[in-house]
C-alpha cells in the first residue's frame, strides 16, 4: 500500500443503490499506518485557524458511478470554541456537537486528523485497563468485540479487529470517548460504586450492563454531550461535499386498488352522492311548506279517497313515513334553536331517524 493511498478494510456492511457501505479504512497517519472504524473518535482541525475538535465516524461509503470514498462524521467542539462561549451551565467534561453532520471525501478527512492531542487536557480521566493481564485471561479480544459491537448497532468487526491485529495496533487508538448525558451519569454513578475496587472489576459483565466503559487505549479521557449548535464557518469549508450526501430513501410503495373496484366504489359514491342530495333538497322544501301552511292541511290528507290508498306501495309508504318524521323534527329542532343544517353522513349505510331514540 503506497503512503498516501487510501483502503477499505473489511467486507462491505450494506448495499443501497450505488452506494457501498464499509466498517473501516486505512490511512497513513505521519508515516504510520492507521485504521479508523465506524463509531470511532479522533482529534481533527479542519482548517489551520480553527480549535481542534473530536470527530465520531458515523459512516463510510463508496459511490459506485463516481468512484468516490467519502465519509460522515459528527463534530463535538469545547464550549468555549462556540459563538456563545463557556457559561456556568456547562459542565466540566461537557462537548458540544455540530447541529448538520459533515459530509466529506476521505482523502480530505485525512488531511483533517490531527495527531499531537498533547494539549487537550478536558475530560474525565479514566483508568486504563492492563492490557498484559487482559490478554494472558483471554478478555482483551472479547471486550473490544464487546465495545464495537454496542457502538456501531451489532455490526461484525472480527475482519476490522484483525487487520488492527496484523498493523500492531494491539491497543485502541481511542483516547478521547463522547457520551450521550444518561451514558456519562450511569459512568460516574458506576464509578462512585467501585471506587474502592481494582480496576478490572468494569470488565465484569453486570458491571458493563449498568453503565461501565472498560477503555483499553492510555490515558482515555471521558466526556458526554447534550446539546447542539450552528457552526458559522463551517458551511463555507471547502472539504465539505453535502452534494455527494447519499439518498437513503426507498421507493414509495402505495398500495394500488384493484379497477373493478376502483369503479364498482366511484359509482356507489356517486349514487349515494346524489340521493343524498336529492333527499335534503325534499326534506328542507317540505319542512319549509310545513311551516308556511295552516293547520287544516291535515284534514286534506283526511279528505284522500280510500280508492287511491291500494295503489300505494308498501315502500312509497315506508318512504313517505320517513318524510313526515323528517319534517317534524326539523320543525322541532328548529323552534328549540337548534336547527339541522345538514344531515349527518354516516358511510354507505342510510340510517333510518326513526329507529333513533331521542
Amino acid at each position: 500500500m503506497e503512503p498516501n493511498s487510501l483502503q477499505w478494510v473489511g467486507s462491505p456492511c450494506g448495499l443501497h443503490g450505488p452506494y457501498i457501505f464499509y466498517k473501516a479504512f486505512q490511512f497513513h497517519l505521519e508515516g504510520k499506518p492507521r485504521i479508523l472504524s465506524l463509531g470511532d473518535f479522533f482529534f481533527v482541525r479542519c482548517t489551520p485557524k480553527d480549535p481542534i475538535c473530536i470527530a465520531e465516524l458515523q459512516l463510510l461509503w463508496e459511490e459506485r458511478t463516481s468512484r468516490q470514498l467519502l465519509s460522515s462524521s459528527k463534530l463535538y467542539f469545547l464550549p468555549e470554541d462556540t459563538p456563545q462561549g463557556r457559561n456556568s451551565d456547562h459542565g466540566e467534561d461537557e462537548v458540544i456537537a455540530v447541529s448538520e453532520k459533515v459530509i466529506v471525501k476521505l482523502e480530505d478527512l485525512v488531511k483533517w486528523v490531527h495527531s499531537d492531542f498533547s494539549k487537550w487536557r478536558c475530560g474525565l480521566q479514566a483508568g486504563s485497563l492492563k492490557t498484559e493481564a487482559l490478554a494472558r485471561n483471554g478478555q482483551k479480544e472479547a471486550l473490544l468485540k464487546y465495545r464495537q459491537s454496542t457502538l456501531n448497532s451489532g455490526l461484525n468487526f472480527k475482519d476490522v479487529l484483525k487487520e488492527k491485529a496484523d498493523l500492531g495496533e494491539d491497543e485502541e487508538e481511542t483516547n478521547v470517548i463522547v457520551l450521550s448525558y444518561p451514558q456519562y451519569c450511569r459512568y460516574r454513578s458506576m464509578l462512585k460504586r467501585i471506587q474502592d475496587k481494582p480496576s478490572s472489576i468494569l470488565t465484569d459483565q453486570f458491571a458493563l450492563a449498568l453503565g461501565g466503559i472498560a477503555v483499553v487505549s492510555k490515558n482515555p479521557q471521558i466526556l458526554y454531550c447534550r446539546d447542539t449548535f450552528d457552526h458559522p464557518t463551517l458551511i463555507e469549508n471547502e472539504s465539505i461535499c453535502d452534494e455527494f450526501a447519499p439518498n437513503l430513501k426507498g421507493r414509495p410503495r402505495k398500495k394500488k386498488p384493484c379497477p373493478q373496484r376502483r369503479d364498482s366504489f366511484s359509482a356507489v359514491k356517486d349514487s349515494n352522492n346524489n340521493s343524498d342530495g336529492k333527499a335534503i333538497a325534499k326534506v328542507k322544501c317540505e319542512a319549509r311548506s310545513a311551516l308556511t301552511k295552516p293547520k287544516n292541511n291535515q284534514n286534506n290528507c283526511k279528505k284522500v279517497s280510500n280508492e287511491e290508498k291500494p295503489k300505494v306501495a308498501i315502500g312509497e309508504e315506508c318512504r313517505a313515513d320517513e318524510q313526515a318524521f323528517l319534517v317534524a323534527l326539523y320543525k322541532y329542532m328548529k323552534e328549540r334553536k337548534t336547527p339541522i343544517e345538514r344531515i349527518p353522513y354516516l358511510g354507505f349505510k342510510q340510517s333510518k331517524y326513526t329507529c333513533f331514540h331521542f
